[in-house]
């Protein structure tokens, strides 16, 4: 197995909140609905100027562009939770850096045996606004750190993941629902905050 190929997560705790986008999850959105976020421009050969994944090699532009269509109806909450999204990971998560917002997981995902894999991020991230709904904003890729043997980080999407002390994984965020200045690979988005979040 190579070492740039993201792999089980065994029974590692985070791994029980692991998901799975469906290739055809578009089909779920509402009658209608058009999602909203800078997915949709970043779409086809018209790329705008502001798009993040201007510069990137193509290969990691055709496989954001595979994410955002499959992820397409996740920008309705209700949507993600009632495909499987409703298990809640984390309270409001911000720093200094900027904000995430809360990270939610599909329980019955396990049989996918923490495979990491494009279309089948673990979990999905949603920010809090101000009139009470719940915008998306990435998705996030996890590997427990127990489950990675190696002295070199994993990669995934031409990316190296992050290690999280805290809670012991490697994680890649992917921010295709709310633009990110930091990097649509950036951990933390400083357009992103808790202020509409309720108290715990």
């Amino acid at each position: 197995m190579s070492k740039r190929t993201p792999i089980r997560c065994g029974i590692f705790a985070m791994c029980c909140l692991a998901g799975a986008l469906v290739t055809g999850a578009s089909a779920m959105a509402r009658p209608g609905a058009s999602p909203a976020g800078p997915g949709n421009s970043c779409r086809g050969a018209g790329m705008p100027p502001h798009c993040p994944d201007r510069g990137m090699p193509a290969e990691i532009r055709a496989q954001l562009a595979l994410l955002r269509n499959a992820s397409s109806a996740f920008f309705s909450f209700d949507v993600a939770q009632s495909a499987g999204w409703f298990a809640q990971l984390s309270d409001c998560v911000e720093s200094p850096a900027g904000g995430m917002g809360y990270h939610y997981g599909n329980p019955d995902q396990l049989a996918n045996e923490g495979n990491l894999s494009l279309l089948r991020p673990e979990v999905l991230v949603y920010v809090p606004m101000e009139d009470g709904s719940m915008r998306f904003g990435a998705v996030e890729y996890i590997i427990a750190a127990a489950d990675w043997p190696h002295v070199e980080p994993p990669e995934f999407m031409g990316q190296q993941l992050g290690y999280n002390p805290h809670l012991d994984i490697w994680a890649l965020h992917v921010w295709i629902g709310i633009d990110n200045p930091a990097g649509i690979f950036a951990d933390f988005n400083p357009e992103v905050s808790c202020e509409f979040a309720p108290e715990p």
